[in-house]
């Protein structure tokens, strides 16, 4: 039992610390009233992650907006050096309340409670880390065309638009 405990101390402390997201992405109801592109991380060959706002999509290239402490950097990523990518749209949902108000509410089940108890853990938990991937696609559902669909500029940055100016 106290393994278990340790366990779930361990997937909820990195469920917390992953939670974080970009104060750009929208909530679920207001995705489509989004004016920013959406969060992409980019996994190059050459071991370099590239993180940020996604620009634009073209055949050969990602556009990324890079936002660091300092100022805002626009990253051209070409897409042969790219080995894989995860994209987020809207903010996560976060049911990260209901681990412990479920599992202690199974102390109104008598006796059943060693049954019960660690049913609520796993379901809440499973409940839990879906949650956090909701809106997340990867480059294992998705093809270069669709991609475009989540830029900020999703038919290309328009001429009169210079890139290290996006902002």
């Amino acid at each position: 039992m106290r393994i278990s405990y340790i366990i779930l101390g361990l997937l909820l402390a990195v469920l917390i610390s992953s939670c974080t997201t970009q104060k750009y992405l929208p909530k679920s109801s207001n995705i489509d009233e989004n004016r920013f592109g959406s969060y992409i991380t980019i996994y190059r060959i050459e071991d370099k992650m590239v993180k940020g706002e996604l620009i634009a999509v073209d055949s050969i290239r990602l556009v990324v907006l890079v936002r660091t402490k300092e100022i805002p950097q626009s990253v051209i990523v070409p897409i042969s050096e790219i080995s894989s990518f995860k994209i987020r749209y809207a903010r996560p949902k976060n049911y990260l309340w209901t681990i412990p108000l479920f599992t202690l509410s199974t102390v109104a089940h008598g006796i059943f409670l060693v049954i019960t108890a660690p049913i609520n853990l796993i379901v809440t938990t499973n409940v839990t880390v879906s949650g956090a991937f909701s809106f997340t696609y990867s480059d294992k559902k998705m093809t270069d065309d669709k991609l475009k669909m989540f830029a900020r500029f999703p038919q290309g940055i328009p001429p009169n638009i210079d890139i290290s100016s996006i902002r």
